[in-house]
């Protein structure tokens, strides 16, 4: 095996490596708590919210954007379902519906502002994100917590099991599959890449980049308001302060998921290999003992060290396209190609 393949492998895999090494690492220190079938369950049952979320920032990633109100969208939808159920004897289903259309309409908004009125990203969903807490406020009382009164059969929706795995778990898995046939085998998908790749370029090129970038951002809200009824429905409560710490883990997941699988490249698996390596972790130093600030300290540090992992990755791919178009000239002019030194990521 060449040493560029062997580079090549390791930049796509070494995230599952570093995962492998933690795992190994607690299961040593942590013998009795961490490696065991009810922790590993544990795990696995409370990353699907996150996996949601994480999906959705990925998509509007993808477009050359940020969704800041993805934290404030799955905490509103997470309330307002059993608030629905509870108050108004809604039906489970139509509160579902309900929920799902408001996070659809929370990213209407936040492309309105973006798209059609030119705010930066930031800004306009930190705004948005800023309205739905103070709505959240309003409809919790002053963020008085629900506990009970959903229904059986809502409650099945995230505690009812298929080969032993909670059915969240199939809905984050089937989402994934989607959104990667999306991105990776569509049209649309590619226009997406392109739209976030050079918004201009994209224009000039006959794509649509408007209808583009809307759609990343309902998408991104129907996740995030899919992640927080799977919330509720998990633990049959709802408390109006769950679910906005999950934003800096949605964006550590899906900037840490560049430098795998594709580096360079906002991309599903890398995302969902990222939010595992981050769940393990944590779950680690809190097994440990840890004190509660030592988490948003870690996810935080996982932040920091992704986006400077991911940009550096990006460099050296505009570096490697560089080098390729300096060849190609060189070649069509009939002077000697100048060698490779570098290997250059797939796009």
């Amino acid at each position: 095996m060449t040493t560029a393949r062997m580079t090549d492998i390791v930049r796509r895999w070494g995230l599952i490596g570093v995962l492998l090494v933690l795992f190994a690492g607690f299961s040593l220190t942590l013998p009795d708590t961490f490696p065991t079938s009810g922790n590993m369950r544990d795990i696995l049952t409370s990353q699907p919210p996150l996996i949601f979320i994480a999906l959705g920032a990925m998509i509007v990633l993808k477009v050359g954007e940020f969704d800041l109100s993805l934290g404030a969208t799955l905490a509103f939808s997470q309330y307002l379902v059993i608030l629905l159920m509870k108050d108004t004897s809604m039906g489970w289903g139509l509160a579902v519906v309900v929920c799902i259309a408001v996070g659809a309409m929370v990213g209407l908004a936040n492309a309105a502002l973006v798209v059609g009125v030119g705010i930066s990203s930031f800004i306009a969903t930190i705004g948005v994100s800023t309205i739905l807490g103070g709505l959240l406020t309003w409809i919790s009382n002053g963020n008085v917590p629900i506990f009970g009164g959903a229904p059986h059969a809502f409650l099945r929706l995230a505690n009812d099991e298929i080969f032993g795995i909670p059915l969240p778990v199939w809905y984050a898995l089937v989402a994934a599959i989607a959104i990667w046939i999306l991105l990776e085998y569509t049209v649309f998908g590619r226009e997406l890449g392109a739209v976030g790749a050079n918004l201009d370029a994209a224009r000039l090129s006959g794509l649509r980049p408007v209808r583009a970038r809307v759609a990343a951002f309902v998408l991104a809200g129907v996740l995030a308001a899919v992640g927080g009824v799977l919330l509720t429905a998990r633990v049959g409560a709802a408390d109006a302060s769950t679910g906005l710490q999950e934003l800096l883990a949605a964006y550590a997941a899906a900037f840490l998921g560049m430098s795998a699988v594709r580096p360079g490249f906002f991309n599903v698996w890398g995302t969902l290999i990222a939010i595992f390596v981050v769940a393990v972790g944590i779950t680690g130093i809190q097994l440990h003992g840890a004190d509660a600030w030592v988490t948003p300290v870690f996810n935080g540090g996982v932040l920091l060290i992704a986006v400077s992992v991911s940009t550096v990755a990006a460099r050296r791919q505009m570096a490697a396209g560089g080098r390729a178009k300096r060849r190609l000239m060189m070649k069509d002019a009939g002077g000697p190609a100048p060698t490779q030194t570098a290997h250059s990521v797939d796009a």
